[in-house]
């Protein structure tokens, strides 16, 4: 049985977490999130990386490649050593908040032109959070994975969508957690529940 292992990330600290009533879409790092971002150490080489479409979480991922800087990496080809691709399914949960609302498609492929977006909405138009939603955005990520053949995965997300994930862990900003995974065998309990981020 072939062991797949997925490393779940946060973002490293947004102006939203320091500013709470942050009054625009999608911010950025702060300083210390991007100091956050650049010390989270690697120790392994991912086969795949998937990250939200959110700045806080594409900014982490622009660390998270300058640490595997010498690995062929690009997000639009089966062939490289380290594959990145962006799932809207990985936006956080809470988005009532305006912090938690993305930007349109065009916009975030003018700002990342290496990215690619195809999987994302046109236009940030996704339902309304609640649980029930949540909890089958996760096991749609979890599926997807089980379903791939890479077997070492970063997931670069947010706090609120990782709980759901995970069983609720809390993720602190860049907090790295490890999660065993085997094949046909899923070892994560996963059960609505509320949470605050």
């Amino acid at each position: 049985m072939s062991v797949k292992r997925f490393h779940a990330l946060r973002h490293g600290q947004a102006i939203h977490n320091v500013q709470r009533e942050w009054p625009e879409r999608d911010p950025p790092l702060t300083e210390q999130g991007l100091a956050e971002a650049a010390s989270v150490h690697m120790t392994f080489i991912p086969d795949l990386i998937i990250c939200s479409p959110m700045t806080r979480t594409i900014q982490t991922l622009y660390a998270i490649l300058s640490q595997l800087k010498d690995l062929p990496i690009q997000s639009n080809s089966d062939n490289d050593r380290v594959h990145v691709e962006i799932w809207p399914e990985l936006r956080e949960t809470h988005d009532h908040a305006t912090c938690n609302l993305g930007r349109p498609r065009a916009e975030l492929e003018a700002a990342y032109p290496s990215l690619d977006f195809s999987r994302c909405h046109e236009l940030w138009d996704y339902p309304g959070h609640t649980d029930e939603r949540a909890l089958q955005r996760a096991e749609v990520i979890l599926q997807e994975l089980k379903a791939r053949p890479e077997s070492n995965v970063l997931i670069i997300s947010h706090r609120g969508i990782l709980q759901y994930l995970v069983g609720g862990d809390v993720f602190r900003n860049c907090g790295k957690e490890r999660l065993p995974y085997i094949k046909s065998i899923v070892l994560l309990k996963i059960v609505p529940q509320s949470f605050r981020t």
